[in-house]
């Protein structure tokens, strides 16, 4: 449910910002890709093809964001 929620704001929006465990981030699509990173390390920034390659690639504590759906709170 959250990811469906992520996507559709994203769509929206172009970025959607949410919290995973205590930790802020930010996915934004930029030039045709894919981008999330955390606002507290600016220089970590990771680039996917599409948000599908993200959300099953992208790891926080070895874990995918569709393993850890429930854990997601969205920022509105």
């Amino acid at each position: 449910m959250n990811i469906e929620k992520l996507k559709s704001i994203l769509a929206k929006n172009n970025k959607v910002t949410f919290k995973l465990y205590s930790l802020d981030y930010v996915i934004e699509i930029v030039d045709n890709h894919v981008q999330i990173y955390s606002p507290t390390y600016l220089n970590d920034v990771r680039k996917y093809d599409n948000l599908e390659e993200l959300i099953n690639n992208f790891r926080v504590y070895n874990e995918t964001l569709l393993e850890v759906e429930g854990r997601i709170i969205i920022y509105e």
